[in-house]
């Protein structure tokens, strides 16, 4: 009996998680990092690569956000890739011959549809989006976000009319050898563009963030700008409004604004004993960290706020593990002031009360975009300087070392907006999975205990 199970476990590793070590895959990666360069072309430490698939593989013009689904029925993992003119769904369950499966085009909610191709509005003036390539009506986005719940995707976008597709992921058993065309399985229609979608898997309620246009009037005063749309996705394919969330006083590129460019919404577990148990979203508000309490979706609380005057635009953020503090990218510093990359840190013990840290500061000057936190590191995607991971170290100082990186984009280091968007790196096999805008998908391998 004793033989039987060993031989059970190791055949449950192989199968379903193929990594029993969370931080190793079972694969050696065609293309390690040698000599300071994987593939002989890009830059690299400590992080290998197992494949990359190319931009013209996903008939688009761009790629944007990125996403992992792990299938526990069939435990394969798939890359879930954003395009300019939908979502893509890539098997890399094996991670050195990933398979694009199929596609799910944007939908067709569009400014016809509304009846809104005679209104007279401004479709944005928020974030750092305004031009008529990436604020199109009709069709295509530069941001198109999406994540996960309960085997459903949730995708939106922030350059057109579209609404929130639902897609039932289950749906992607279904091939055969032949990529497949997909349809979502729901739209929800009372908002028009956001920029993100916001998940808090463990309540069941999503964020949709940057939304500034309602499509139903009696939802224009309260959810019109571009704070958070809360929806109850407990039953994915029925989404329903739940409510909104406002403040203006946290300091905002415009006065009165409450816009919100992204956001982590999570049960809180932290050190703040005020707070335990309630649902608490720490948002990236243009130059501020803005905290709610929206246990209460019909009374959302304001808890309070933390900003620096040297941050030009609070992007994105995550929290870490013990949620004791705020990891935030600022995405306009590096073009407005000419100063290297750095990353913020925020102590939000007190959720009443948070505190500017202070800064890490990068070797590089290029611009930074998204960033998740996993096992005490940080995995940042910096746009041309590619994948870069930190390991969490005195974050009471702001302290960091970098510990690996891979740069997707190694012809140039400029400070524009090109080269890696995001990446995912929560996996149980260990594989990173990164969108390159112009550069395709990469799938890596990282080394960071050796």
């Amino acid at each position: 009996m004793r033989v039987r199970y060993v031989i059970l476990i190791i055949a449950s590793c192989s199968i379903f998680s193929m990594a029993c070590d969370k931080n190793k895959t079972l694969f050696d990666e065609p293309f390690p990092c040698e000599d300071g360069m994987a593939d002989g072309k890009y830059p690299c430490e400590n992080v290998g690569m197992y494949a990359h698939i190319p931009l013209t593989e996903f008939d688009t013009e761009r790629l944007n956000d990125i996403w992992g689904w792990t299938d526990r029925q069939t435990g394969k993992e798939y890359a879930l890739v954003g395009l300019y003119n939908g979502v893509s769904f890539v098997d890399v369950s094996n991670p050195k011959t990933p398979v694009i499966v199929g596609s799910l085009p944007e939908t067709s909610f569009s400014a016809k549809r509304l009846n809104l191709e005679t209104a007279d509005f401004e479709i944005c003036e928020f974030g750092i989006g305004s031009t008529p390539e990436a604020k199109s009506l009709t069709e295509g986005s530069v941001w198109r976000d999406l994540k996960v719940y309960d085997d459903h995707l949730f995708i939106v976008s922030d350059a057109q009319s579209h609404g929130m597709q639902v897609f039932d992921l289950s749906a992607l058993r279904e091939f055969e050898g032949t990529p497949l065309t997909f349809s979502e399985d729901a739209i929800y229609t009372k908002i028009s563009n956001a920029h993100n979608i916001v998940i808090n898997e463990e309540s069941g309620f999503a964020y949709a963030v940057g939304a500034t246009n309602s499509v139903n009037e009696e939802f224009v005063n309260d959810c019109n700008e571009g704070g958070l749309h809360m929806i109850d996705i407990s039953n994915p394919k029925a989404p329903v409004f739940a409510g909104c969330y406002r403040n203006t006083d946290a300091p905002r590129r415009r006065a009165g604004s409450a816009y919100i460019h992204d956001a982590q919404c999570v049960q809180y577990a932290g050190p703040d004993a005020d707070y335990q148990g309630s649902e608490i979203c720490f948002n990236a508000a243009e130059r501020s960290v803005d905290i709610a309490d929206v246990s209460d979706k019909s009374n959302p609380v304001h808890l309070g706020f933390a900003a620096n005057p040297n941050v030009q635009y609070s992007h994105q953020g995550w929290l870490t593990e013990d949620q004791a503090y705020f990891i935030m990218n600022d995405e306009l510093d590096e073009l407005n002031l000419g100063r290297n990359t750095k990353t913020h840190v925020f102590d939000v013990r007190d959720l009443d009360n948070p505190e500017f840290v202070g800064s890490f500061d990068h070797i590089t000057r290029t611009i930074d975009h998204n960033l998740y936190v996993k096992n005490g590191h940080t995995f940042l995607t910096n746009y041309t300087s590619g994948l870069r991971i930190l390991e969490n170290r005195d974050l009471s100082d702001a302290e960091f070392t970098q510990v690996g990186y891979f740069d997707t984009t190694p012809q140039n280091n400029v400070v524009d907006f090109q080269g890696t968007w995001s990446s995912y790196p929560y996996f149980e096999s260990g594989i990173i999975i990164v969108s390159d805008i112009f550069g395709g998908l990469f799938i890596l391998n990282p080394h960071l205990d050796e």
